[in-house]
């Protein structure tokens, strides 16, 4: 199985650019936690905020700190598909094999053609490489979708390149409807939906809650019963702005401040809302 990859939160240093050290140091200890793989730079990771410069280093960092590139998954943000596929094709030099996809962004009211057009034009110059693409399905936040015909438009016409999806709109009645498709491996953003989806043939996740609690996700995914406590946490991260939330939270589990800084547009969580945040995250150790 997929297993569980964490989506990554980024940290910053004081003068706004990415800590790498800091970054290398999270992943190596969510690796040893329990996760099989990480994932740079998506929701999670604020890499709508970041140049494709900075996350290409940051993947040459993380392989420079002796951290395995086949457990290293890049997201591909842009609205030109030659923006994406340079990144690709850059990171795929470096020994990445596994990226995740979402759809542009810029335009609304995307017709299903236009889509299948954009990514034809991303997938087909990976034909007979081992790049392997994870379509990315957040809506609320993109503002764009990827129908289940286009998906399964897009496995046909790129079987070896589309690897699957990760159904991020929270939605389990799509999610299931995506399951019914062949030779992908579905993935669940929702930590809540996990379980049930992995008892139906869900693959894993790639999962905020990952930087926090890996070994509770893996155990998860590993028997398909339902974690109350996650669940809990699940609830009161979405009181807040989700990514800032994490980085809260990732902060407390390493007594670091410095982590919950975020980058404009996104604001740092107040001081009174961190305190919610801390106090949810303790009882999951409760527990």
């Amino acid at each position: 199985m997929f297993g569980v990859s964490a989506a990554l939160t980024t940290p910053f240093k004081a003068d706004g650019l990415v800590d790498f050290d800091r970054l290398n140091d999270h992943i190596k200890t969510v690796l040893s936690e329990g996760c099989n793989s990480v994932t740079f730079f998506g929701t999670t990771g604020e890499g709508a905020s970041i140049t494709s410069e900075t996350r290409l280093e940051a993947v040459r960092a993380a392989i420079d700190a002796q951290i395995d590139p086949a457990k290293l998954i890049l997201t591909l943000h842009g609205a030109a598909a030659e923006d994406i596929v340079s990144q690709a094709k850059a990171a795929l030099q470096m020994g990445v094999e596994k990226f995740l996809l979402p759809p542009p962004c810029y335009f609304g009211g995307l017709e299903d053609q236009g889509l299948f057009d954009w990514f034809s034009q991303v997938l087909s110059q990976f034909q007979g490489t081992p790049a392997k693409f994870i379509l990315y399905h957040i809506p609320q936040v993109i503002g764009v979708g990827l129908p289940i015909e286009l998906v399964a438009q897009l496995k046909a016409a790129f079987p070896e390149a589309v690897l699957g999806v990760k159904d991020s709109s929270g939605s389990f009645e799509n999610t299931k409807k995506l399951l019914q498709l062949e030779g992908l491996e579905i993935l669940v953003g929702d930590e809540r939906l996990l379980a049930e989806a992995v008892r139906l043939g869900a693959s894993g996740a790639i999962s905020g809650i990952a930087n926090l609690f890996s070994e509770r996700l893996s155990e998860m995914v590993s028997n398909g019963k339902n974690d109350p406590a996650i669940n809990k946490l699940v609830d009161t991260v979405l009181q807040f702005p989700v990514t800032p939330a994490i980085k809260t939270l990732v902060a407390h589990k390493y007594k670091a401040n410095d982590w919950r800084h975020a980058t404009p547009p996104l604001v740092t969580i107040s001081d009174a809302d961190n305190q919610t945040l801390m106090s949810a995250y303790d009882l999951v150790g409760e527990h």
